[in-house]
């Protein structure tokens, strides 16, 4: 080596070397820092020869060939040269390379902090004739050539002393150098190199041009042409930056750099969709190893996934923003990458994070039934199984969190914990509370700031409950410190804990939290009992805290902190993780779960995606068990540091979740990552295709794109087998009551995918105006009915200036020519008719969209929260055509290769038939498609026409009946809308009517809302004045979805009261007969109201302070026959109470009961005798069961209660726990009881 004023890199080099030389030769140039004697010392100390040459610096080819020849001509015994650099560090990977040499020379790999690796010559034999070339940034030649050598590497620190003054003296040396020898490539490569480093850029630009027109040694060139690149965007030449770069891709297409160059480029700017095509095709490239100059390491490692991390994240294509995902989550978890773009990956995974009933669709959550003592909040909670029960340990804190983050309590007391202990039945409802004292001989507090256990984890080992927890009371200095108990069941009012110890690990004390416990069968049959102490390195303590294992995870983890307990799962221990971060630029922190697996070996093996429950904020699990029904998990997880809540899920949706840790990266092998494939329209010559974003179409060139797979279609008859046995009930066509009765059962398997609580999708519509003097009556009907559901509505048309009519009712009018060209609808239309273009723009559009597609008469009813992958629902009647699948509505998420291969085959189809009928490409193309292997998996996804087609196309005639006489089509909760058929049922003239089409063709007046109806027949549950009850936009919410399938309802107290003097008419009994159309009501009053009972009415006069006359009332009534009742009586709370208990065995499941006018009691109840209702009903929702006195045993029924709802007379306050005008019960569905209904679609949440 040569060296110069090296001291502060001497160290560090000769350390890096000194046990892997026999000697040593050096030469200085000069130096005047003691850098000579340095080096005599150093080796001197460690006994190893070698000789310190002095001579001077011209060039570096000069140095470095005097350094040679001192070496070549020393005595010292040696058989191979190790050339060094004093701002180089050698590292060994195999301390044996020495016995493996025998080429006549080495090169090894150079790799740089900026993640900057090439190939270098650096080691040659003594007798090989070596010699260096070049002034500056020189090279040795070895007459015989030379290997790779892969059990070595340096490490360059760049900090050599030469680098200060280095990049202008090289130009001189350069320049002096061209003159003499003009077209030396290597010379005008690193005088570009030179002048980029000198701050030069637009000289730099020229000299790197220059040497890529050059030719010659063709990585040099290419280099030369990705520089000039860089040197034009950091000038701003945006255009010339992307002509080179792409160039010099072009030129060695095996190299990845100009790739990322241009995917980073497209990115900042903006232009997201752009960036992630060449970042994908970036990542198909391998790290080509066979290249020795400059490989950019980190564009390989890390740098084109951070940046398809980045841009995929804005992908409209969910499988694009899903493979985003999985590079932003390994790069997160990537223990071989720098800590920058770890980081950076763990602070974007904010951003794709998803909710758990999202990634778990059978994830369903409750509040925990627990009252908290006053000045005291919910914390986390901790379920477990002892044995067959549930049992569950919620914390309670005094202090709530503050704006700056700091906890704050009643008059500035201690932080304190307590906690208690609830026992939940299999529908995690609590059937009982008790408090856990602290152990009795636990010392007196040695510090006061925090008192109490807290985070317990609860466990069972030996048959008995434990629980590890943190304590911080036991230290002077407030140490977070273990503590091990056992609850004690002491038979008193409270548990106890004992049996305590605080458990130290070894090692250096520092605060102990978060501790997961695991309990294992010993050899002997005996329960073992571990704590995962930390995930990285994965720590395993006994219960004395001495380390069982410890070993690093492939992953980087040490961000994780430990939830719940572990527990068994798949051969071995599932738990949850959480991450607190702070939100990106933001102060504020949240946290993010996972699930992580550890083998038999207590290795962490397995690790799913980061997720959350609730919401992007401060929650907790601390609870994992398995449910006693062996199928669902049982997570239990505090939100807000103010809520606990409890949730179960199946398993076998969390066992597809846990990626091996080891995999991470081939979760991102580009096998996976091939780009989204356009649609096209297939054959030469076809008109026209589908094109994007309005403005422009994907790009198209040599390489098409790949095409889906093609399916064999079915025969008919084969297809017609198929639906036969797929939906046998199909057969009972022509008996509408026995068909709706008979698909029950096949539809209940869409009960997991819609919900209230879900996003209402968006509706696409397609509409062509082709008539001026058109009214446009029917779209009109049912965008509106659409937009009055809830539902965004967007209509497509070549004309849509003509529809602007729509949007001021809050419909959007888009260009259909944005998805399919008008040459193509054109020559569609021209070839068949509309219609059957209408069946090619459905797949088109739901492909590039998604969303739910409706035909523009399809007259919804209710929302239909759909969120499954896929909706496609069944007609009566069209086997003889080959239609069983009916296209009115279809709902499919973004870029569903099913809808792509749709749409691809109905273009064909289009093209290769000669005669056009309607229905080939729609409900044809959609049977044969469903039927054939390519459609299996579509299956699930195939629902009965009560949906949307409850009336059948050739049923149109039933449109002029009222709607009264159509209970066998209508009266059934899956109803959400009415297909019109317009092609062959004309909407009738402006005239009233009572056929059901006019109520359909004006949905806003055909179906008023309850609120309306309630004001009409003059009912006091919508006063404006007087009583102001304003309860109908409660019925309304949470009844609407049942208006077509409510068959009986009680009201109790059918009088707006004595006040108004009338005991003659019942206005609310025709409010419920004219909401609610199939429904008989039951009335029963002190008054008879017998004379008006008919087939939709009954009257029973009770007096409902009377047991005897309760019962006899029930005794004529079936139970659980009721969807519905209504108290709205005496409004005494023995009355209410009473009646509750005696007529809620009457209510079916799912149903609801309600109670009005809860704040109004009339004078002389006892209160030490009754607890108002209102109070006794808030206590069942709060703590599971009455705390005050309920002499007539409403708390028995708790377990019956599947939710209750107060809500005061003008707004809900359900959470605010203030006044409750009004309550809602909801019966929890017994599967004890056989019943004859589809499960319960769209239930208030």
């Amino acid at each position: 080596m040569i060296v110069k004023n090296e001291m502060p890199n001497l160290e560090r080099c000769l350390g890096a070397v000194a046990d892997h030389i026999a000697c040593w030769v050096i030469g200085d140039t000069g130096s005047t820092d003691g850098t000579q004697d340095f080096i005599r010392f150093f080796f001197a100390a460690r006994n190893i020869p070698g000789e310190l040459h002095e001579f001077p610096f011209h060039n570096f080819g000069q140095a470095r060939n005097a350094a040679l020849e001192h070496a070549y001509a020393s005595s010292l015994d040696y058989d191979y040269l190790l050339f060094d650099d004093a701002d180089m560090e050698l590292v060994i990977e195999d301390h044996l390379f020495r016995e493996q040499l025998d080429a006549p020379g080495y090169r090894v790999l150079q790799k740089s902090e900026s993640g900057l690796a090439y190939w270098n010559t650096r080691l040659v034999r003594r007798t090989s004739g070596a010699r260096y070339h070049g002034v500056t940034h020189e090279y040795i030649d070895v007459p015989d050539g030379v290997h790779e050598l892969r059990s070595i590497w340096y490490k360059d620190h760049a900090t050599g002393s030469n680098r200060v003054d280095k990049f202008e003296r090289d130009i001189k040396l350069l320049l002096g150098a061209l003159d003499k020898d003009p077209e030396n490539h290597r010379y005008w490569f690193y005088l570009a190199q030179s002048y980029r480093d000198a701050g030069r850029t637009a000289e730099a630009a020229v000299a790197y041009a220059k040497r890529a027109a050059m030719g010659g040694w063709d990585e040099e060139a290419w280099n030369a042409r990705l520089q000039e690149a860089r040197c034009l965007k950091k000038m701003g030449d945006d255009a010339g930056f992307i002509h080179q770069a792409l160039a010099a891709f072009n030129a060695r297409p095996q190299r990845a750099e100009p790739l990322y160059d241009l995917a980073h480029h497209y990115r900042e700017k903006g232009m997201n969709d752009a960036s992630v095509l060449f970042s994908e095709a970036g990542l198909a490239i391998k790290r080509p190893e066979q290249d020795i100059l400059f490989l950019e390491n980190f564009v390989y490692t890390a740098g084109l996934r951070e940046e398809y991390s980045i841009a995929a994240n804005y992908a409209r294509d969910p499988a694009r923003k899903d493979r985003g995902f999985a590079a932003c989550n390994w790069l997160a978890l990537d223990r071989e990458i720098g800590d920058g773009p770890r980081d950076l990956a763990r602070s974007n995974l904010y951003f794709y994070i998803r909710p758990a009933n999202e990634i778990m669709p059978s994830f369903k959550a409750r509040r925990i039934d627990f009252a908290a003592p006053k000045s005291y909040v919910a914390t986390n909670p901790s379920v477990a199984r002892l044995g067959e029960e549930i049992v569950l340990l919620q914390p309670a804190v005094n202090s709530t969190p503050t704006d700056a983050g700091q906890h704050a309590t009643p008059g500035e007391a201690p932080i304190t914990t307590r906690n208690f202990l609830l026992r939940l039945d299999g529908d995690l409802v609590t059937k009982g509370t008790r408090e856990v004292l602290p152990p009795a001989d636990l010392p007196s507090p040695a510090y006061n700031q925090a008192l109490g256990f807290a985070d317990m984890r609860l466990f069972a080992w030996r048959d008995k409950l434990w629980g590890i927890a943190c304590v911080r009371q036991l230290t002077p200095e407030g140490w977070c410190e273990q503590v091990l108990a056992r609850i004690e069941d002491t038979g008193l009012a409270p548990h106890t804990l004992t049996d305590w110890r605080v458990i130290h690990p070894a090692g250096q004390r520092q605060h102990e939290k978060n501790w997961m416990p695991l309990v294992e069968p010993g050899s002997d049959g005996s329960d073992l009992l571990r704590f995962v102490h930390r995930c990285d390195p994965t720590k395993i303590l006994d219960e004395n805290g001495r380390t069982v294992s410890e070993q690093a995870p492939v992953i980087a983890a040490p961000q994780f902190s430990g939830c719940s307990q572990a527990v068994v799962f798949d051969g071995g221990w599932l738990a949850l993780v959480h991450e607190a971060r702070a939100r990106p630029n933001e102060g504020r922190h949240y946290h993010q779960h996972r699930f992580v697996w550890f083998d038999d070996g207590h290795r962490l093996t397995k690790v799913s995606r980061p997720f959350y429950f609730h919401d992007k904020g401060l929650e907790v699990a601390a609870g994992l068990a398995w449910h006693p029904d062996a199928k669902r998990l049982m997570i239990s997880y505090g939100t807000g540091e103010s809520e606990s809540w409890i949730a179960t899920v199946q398993a076998d949706q969390v066992a597809p979740l846990l990626d091996d840790a080891a995999e991470l990266a081939s979760a991102m092998n580009i096998a996976r990552l091939e780009p989204t494939p356009p649609l096209t329209s297939p054959g030469a010559g076809h008109s026209g295709g589908v094109r994007f974003g309005g403005s422009g179409s994907r790009p198209s060139g040599a390489e098409a794109p790949a095409e889906p797979k093609p399916f064999g279609f079915p025969s008919s008859q084969a297809t017609e087998e198929f639906f036969r046995k797929f939906a046998p009930f199909l057969e009972a066509v022509d008996s509408p009551a026995e068909r709706q009765r008979q698909s029950r059962d096949f539809d209940r398997r869409i009960a997991p995918f819609i919900s209230d609580g879900a996003a209402l999708p968006q509706i696409h519509c397609f509409y062509e105006v082709l008539s001026e003097k058109a009214e446009h009556r029917t779209l009109i009907a049912a965008t509106a009915s659409m937009r009055a559901a809830g539902h965004p509505v967007r209509v497509w048309s070549y004309s849509p200036k003509r529809l602007e009519f729509l949007l001021p009712h809050g419909v959007e009018v888009c260009a259909a020519d944005d998805v399919m060209p008008r040459a193509t609808f054109e020559r569609i239309v021209a070839g068949s008719e509309i219609r059957y273009f209408s069946d090619v723009f459905r797949y088109a559009v739901l492909y590039e969209h998604g969303g739910l597609w409706m035909d523009s008469d399809i007259i919804m009813l209710r929302p239909f929260a759909f969120s499954g992958d896929h909706f496609f629902n069944l007609q009566w009647r069209g086997s003889h055509k080959g239609h069983f699948v009916c296209g009115n509505v279809i709902y499919a998420k973004p870029y569903s290769r099913h809808l792509r291969a749709l749409y691809e085959m109905s273009i064909e189809r289009f093209h290769a038939t000669p005669g056009k009928e309607f229905g080939d490409i729609g409900p044809k193309l959609l049977s044969d498609y469903i039927a054939s292997d390519a459609g299996s998996e579509l299956h699930d996804q195939v629902f009965s026409p009560m949906f949307f087609n409850s009336i059948d196309w050739t049923e149109t005639d039933r449109f002029e009946k009222p709607i009264t006489e159509l209970a066998d089509y209508l009266n059934d909760d899956r109803v959400f809308a009415i297909h019109l058929w317009t092609a062959r049922n004309e909407a009738p003239p402006h005239e009233k009517s009572a056929a059901f089409i006019a109520q359909l063709i004006s949905p806003l007046e055909g179906f008023p809302p309850f609120t309306t109806l309630a004001d009409k027949f003059n009912t006091d549950k919508n006063r404006h004045t007087g009583n102001r009850h304003c309860y109908a936009r409660i019925y309304d919410r949470l009844l609407s979805a049942r208006r077509l399938s409510m068959r009986r309802l009680m009201e109790i107290g059918l009088c707006r009261g004595l006040a108004e003097r009338n005991q003659t008419e019942t206005p609310s009994v025709a409010l419920w007969q004219s909401y609610f159309p199939f429904c008989q009501v039951i009335g029963v009053d002190l008054t008879d109201f017998s004379s008006l009972n008919n087939e939709r009415f009954r009257s029973f006069v009770c007096d409902q302070s009377s047991v005897e006359d309760l019962r006899r009332v029930a005794a004529t009534i079936e139970a659980r026959s009721l969807d519905v009742i209504v108290d709205d009586g005496s409004h005494a709370s023995f009355d209410e109470q009473l009646t509750l208990r005696e007529f809620f065995p009457l209510l079916a499941e799912d149903g609801w009961y309600f109670i009005e006018d809860l704040d109004w009691q009339p004078p002389g109840e006892d209160l030490t005798k009754i607890t108002p209702t209102k109070a006794l009903l808030r206590e069942i929702k709060e703590c599971g069961t009455a705390r005050s006195v309920d002499p007539l045993g409403v708390s028995a029924l708790a377990g019956q209660f599947a939710e209750i709802l107060f809500f005061d007379s003008h707004y809900e306050l359900d959470r605010a726990q203030l006044l409750g005008g009004l309550v809602a019960i909801r019966k929890r569905a017994n599967p004890s009881y056989p019943h004859d209904s589809v499960a319960r679609i769209g239930k208030a949440s």
